[in-house]
Order: structure tokens, then C-alpha cells, then sequence
């Protein structure tokens, strides 16, 4: 089945284009659409449509030009063309469509019933010379009646923004539209002598160039810029008779109004090349004129409203800064908290070594030098030589004690400095120095991959040579050692710990004599030893340097272990993954 026609809708406002296709659907047409003139041309030439229906005020090229164009191509210019554009502009298109030989016209907002009896006409006749007469006229009053609702329209739009660059863009677009140019430009001159050019355009780049580059635009420019308005020409009549004779890109017609408040000036408004018409009248530019005052209120309730919305962000990042200082704070003191409590244990352990561990050696001594003072027997005997054993023996258990101390000291009170470590080579080196000490001993290593922390990289490297020392020591018995190294998840029901289940660790375990669990509360107390000297040599701050050393890392250790079946020591590190 033939169609009953090809038509084009050439509309940039997308919701207006789908009303006409959506009112023209069911008239059985091939319906065609473009957002802009330059679209709507090119499927002109390619698709050679029975009917145009064309928006006035278009980007990129209006549809005055557009159908001019039309007009010159003899491929096409017997194609029937429909003027759209708002109600209040029907007078001043009436005048356009006569000049460009159109028949037809529809005003904004579009009534289906006429739209569809609109376009019925225009597929039925052929254009001629010239547009035929109407009958309706619009009443200049009730034209001027519809410019106001426009104007309405407009200040609604205006108020409900409170982005100063959007007020700037929707003027810009609604001068254009209200006032029938092909260009609009809003300029925002700031304190410092600066400006801000927004423009909306029916013009290519090149074009616009040209038409701010003539001679007239820039000396009315400085009107605008010294806080003036312009208009040329002053009268339509000046330059009607060459309207013709005009390119696209030529100045022909301009108006501009500042922009200004009772106590601020932020710029001007100015409109070019009223389409399709010789000039600006003096009705236009007191509807410029009307919208500048609108936009002056409306820009400076917006900067307003912008610099209180900064203020109330600036002090609600204040309030943020002041809740994270004070969760620092807490955070902070709970740690302190935490390590006084450490160094009141410690100083217990410390009040316990001085009255306990350290006066062992020293009795050691006395007793020894006593029983000198006292011997009575021959110079040459064996005894005295007995007595000086035990008294540097004693002098060597009392060097060893201070050395734990000051050990143990060391690292409650060194400042800490954390930065990304690798564990693998800290393990690495630790395991080739101990192997250097136990060498000539059967030692099989299982050593898996390790994470990246940030640590302390010093103290980090003495908690691996504490516990790597220890599984060497203990598993001395063993005619074949096996010392692994790895990480492992905390499980729901481990015990010794308080670490949450899902929580990783490190550990090192051995194949040595291990201990029984019903004492691992005092493996990690200062000169706490679960084995006796002459078992195995220690003074028992290895591991409470440890422990000190994971707590400050914020991380926490325990042992799992079995008489004869081993230990294994496992550690946590605040941000270990």
C-alpha cells in the first residue's frame, strides 16, 4: 500500500518533535525527524520529503535559513513547507512564511485536530509565489498577551533554578526563542574585570566568528560594556530594503540590555540578526529589557543561595574534621590507655624481676665470696676455683637479665615508624642468621608467601628472629628440626585468643619439645620460663618482647602447643589481609 506521504519534522525540542509525530502516526505517513537545520537539510537532499514541517528557532541553523535553502535548490523548492512556532510569534511568522512562499503555519502548543488539518491542506495544494492570506489574524493585543505569558513562563523557569551557570544557559536559550535571533550571548563580568560568555546559536563556529568580528557588533559592544543598551538598526524600516542581500555570518541587527540589580551590575544581555526580519522594534527591547531585570534578581538569589550552600558545607566539613579529631582523640587515648596499661604490667614484671630474678645472681655471688672469705683450706686446693665458677657464673646470669631489661625497654619506648614492608624478606634474613648459629644441625624449612603490611620494619624483623630462635632451641632434641612459617585464619572455637574468626595470622611452628597449655599464660611474661636453664639457656624476655612489639603494632599473640609434639606461635597486624 502507497503511503499518503513522506513528511520531516525538523524540531530541536525533543518533547514537541514526539507531539507532532505522535499526532501525525495514525494519518499512514513516513514520518522523518531532525533536531537542528543542518540535520533537517541533509534529508532534504537525500530523501526528497512531500512535506517540511519546521521549527523557527533551531541550533546550528535556524529554520528561516533552512527553508530558504530549500527554496534556492530547484531539486526541491516546490517542497510545501509548515512554519511551528510559539503563538506570540505568529504575526512575525505570518511576515516570514509570505517572503519564503509558505502556505501554512502552527502555533506553540500544538492542537492535534489542527496540526492533522494542517498538514492534510499542505499535502493537498502546491505552494505558490506567495502565502496566502489568513483568516485569523491575531489581535496585537492578544499577541502581546501571549509575549507575556512567554515572559511568565520564562521567570518560572528562572526562579526554580539556583545553579548561577544555569540561569545563564536557560536565558540564553530563552532570549533567542523569545526574541527570534539567531544568536543569543549573556555575559557575566566578574569583580576582578573578568568575563564569562555563554551563547546559544543557530550559527556554525565560523560563522559566529565572522559575525563577532564585524566592525558594528564591536563598537556596539562597548555600549553594552560601559553598562548601556544598544539597538540597531534603530528602526526595522533602516534596513529592510537589503534583508535580502545578507549571508549567513553578516551582522545585520542587534540589541543588548545590561544586566543589573539595585546594588550589583553583573553584565549584559544581547541578541543578533533577528530571524528572518530586518531588525529588533522597540517592543523587543522592552522585553529584553524585562528579562534582564529577571535575570538580575534571579543570578544574585543564586549566588546568594550558592554562597550559603558553601558556608553550610564549609562547616559541615568542620563538623566532619571536628568528629574525626575527636575519634582520633579517643582513638588516641584508648591507645595510651592500652599501653599504660602494658607498661604498668611491665613495670609489675620489672618490680617482680628486681625483687625476685635479680636477687637470685646476686645471692649466687654473695654466698660464693662468703664461703671464700670463710675457706681456710690450702691455696693450691680445688674449692676456691669451684667458688669463682659460680660467682662469674652468677655475674653472667645478672649481664643477661640487665641485657632482657634494657631489651624489653627498648622497644615499649623507641618511636615507631611504619611504612610498606615485605614479611618475606624479613623472614629470609632472620632464617639466615639463625641458620648460621645452628650450624651443622638437620633443619628443614617451610617457609610459604607472606603479605605486605606497614610495620615497623626494625622491631618487625626482632619478633621473626625471637620466634625463629626459639623453634631452633626448642626442637634441638629433635635429630631432624621442622620450622614452618605461613598464615592462617582465625576459626570459630579457637581458643587463646581474642582475635575475631576470619581474622588472618602468622605463625611459626616447630617439631619441638613444645609445653603444656595449662602454663602459656606465662610464656609471654618478663623472665617467665616454662623449662629449666639446664634444659634449655634463656632468661625468658625473648617472648615478652614479642608480644610487646605485636601489641604496639596493634596486633595480639598466642601459643598452641602439646608436650613432645611441638609449639606453634601465631600474631596478628592491625591491617594485615
Amino acid at each position: 500500500m502507497a503511503k499518503a506521504g513522506k513528511i520531516l519534522v525538523a524540531e530541536d525540542d525533543a518533547e514537541a518533535r514526539e507531539l507532532l509525530i505522535m499526532s501525525l502516526a495514525d494519518g499512514d505517513y513516513d514520518l522523518l525527524q531532525a533536531a537542528d537545520g543542518i540535520e533537517a537539510l541533509h534529508l532534504l537532499r537525500t530523501e526528497h520529503p512531500d512535506l517540511l514541517i519546521t521549527d523557527i528557532v533551531m541550533p546550528r541553523m535556524d529554520g528561516y535559513e533552512l527553508v530558504r535553502k530549500l527554496r534556492q535548490d530547484e531539486s526541491m523548492s516546490s517542497t510545501p513547507v509548515i512554519f511551528c512556532s510559539a503563538s506570540y510569534h505568529e504575526r512575525e511568522v505570518r511576515e516570514m512564511a509570505r517572503t519564503l512562499g509558505v502556505r501554512n503555519t502552527l502555533s506553540k502548543p500544538y492542537d492535534l485536530e489542527i496540526v492533522r488539518e494542517t498538514v492534510s491542506a499542505a499535502l493537498a495544494t502546491k505552494p505558490s509565489g506567495a502565502a496566502q492570506p489568513t483568516n485569523e489574524t491575531p489581535a496585537v493585543l492578544g499577541a502581546a498577551q501571549e509575549r507575556l505569558s512567554a515572559l511568565v513562563t520564562f521567570s518560572r523557569r528562572l526562579f526554580g533554578q539556583t545553579d548561577p551557570a544555569a540561569i545563564v544557559q536557560t536565558t540564553c536559550d530563552a532570549a533567542r526563542d523569545i526574541l527570534l535571533a539567531q544568536v543569543a550571548q549573556l555575559v557575566i563580568v566578574a569583580s576582578d574585570g573578568s568575563s564569562e560568555r555563554t551563547t546559544s546559536s543557530g550559527l556554525s563556529a565560523e560563522e559566529m566568528e565572522r559575525l563577532f568580528s564585524s566592525r558594528m557588533y564591536r563598537d556596539l559592544l562597548q555600549s553594552l560594556e560601559s553598562g548601556g543598551a544598544a539597538l540597531y538598526p534603530m528602526s526595522p524600516d533602516e534596513s529592510a530594503a537589503n534583508v535580502g542581500a545578507f549571508q549567513r555570518g553578516d551582522f545585520v541587527s542587534m540589541l543588548g540590555v545590561p544586566i543589573a540589580s539595585v546594588a550589583n551590575s553583573y553584565g549584559y544581555l544581547c541578541v543578533l540578526n533577528r530571524i528572518g526580519l530586518p531588525g529588533f522594534t522597540e517592543e523587543d527591547l522592552a522585553v529584553a529589557r524585562g528579562m534582564a531585570a529577571q535575570v538580575a534578581v534571579a543570578y544574585e538569589n543564586a549566588r546568594q543561595h550558592q554562597a550559603l550552600q558553601n558556608e553550610i558545607e564549609r562547616r559541615a566539613e568542620m563538623e566532619r574534621e571536628i568528629r574525626r579529631l575527636n575519634q582520633d582523640l579517643e582513638r588516641r587515648v584508648a591507645e595510651r590507655t592500652a599501653e599504660l596499661e602494658i607498661a604498668n604490667r611491665e613495670l609489675e614484671a620489672f618490680s617482680y624481676s628486681v625483687a625476685h630474678d635479680l636477687r637470685a645472681p646476686l645471692r649466687l655471688i654473695h654466698a660464693h665470696v662468703q664461703m671464700l672469705r670463710e675457706y681456710k683450706g690450702p691455696p693450691g686446693a680445688r674449692e676456691p676455683g669451684i667458688h669463682m665458677e659460680q660467682i662469674q657464673r652468677g655475674a653472667r646470669e645478672m649481664s643477661a637479665l640487665i641485657d632482657g631489661l634494657l631489651a624489653l625497654s627498648r622497644v615499649s619506648h623507641v618511636e615507631m615508624r611504619r611504612e610498606p614492608c615485605a614479611l618475606d624478606s624479613l623472614v629470609k634474613h632472620a632464617v639466615e642468621r639463625a641458620s648460621q648459629e645452628a650450624s651443622g644441625r638437620d633443619i628443614e624449612w617451610r617457609i610459604e608467601p607472606l603479605p605486605k603490611v606497614s610495620c615497623d620494619p626494625e622491631l618487625m624483623q626482632q619478633v621473626f628472629a625471637n620466634l625463629i630462635s626459639n623453634a631452633i632451641k626448642y626442637s634441638r632434641p629433635r635429630p631432624k628440626a621442622v620450622i614452618e612459617i605461613g598464615t592462617g585464619v582465625v576459626r570459630e572455637g579457637d581458643t587463646g585468643t581474642t582475635a575475631k574468626p576470619g581474622t588472618r595470622y602468622i605463625f611459626v611452628r616447630d617439631n619441638g619439645v613444645g609445653f603444656d597449655m595449662r602454663y602459656a599464660r606465662k610464656l609471654f611474661g618478663v623472665f617467665q620460663r616454662l623449662h629449666r636453664q639446664d634444659e634449655f639457656e634463656g632468661t625468658g624476655v625473648g617472648l615478652a618482647t614479642v608480644r610487646r612489639i605485636v601489641e604496639r603494632h596493634g596486633g595480639a599473640i598466642w601459643a598452641d602447643a602439646s608436650p613432645g609434639r611441638g609449639a606453634e606461635f601465631r600474631f596478628t597486624l592491625r591491617g594485615m589481609t
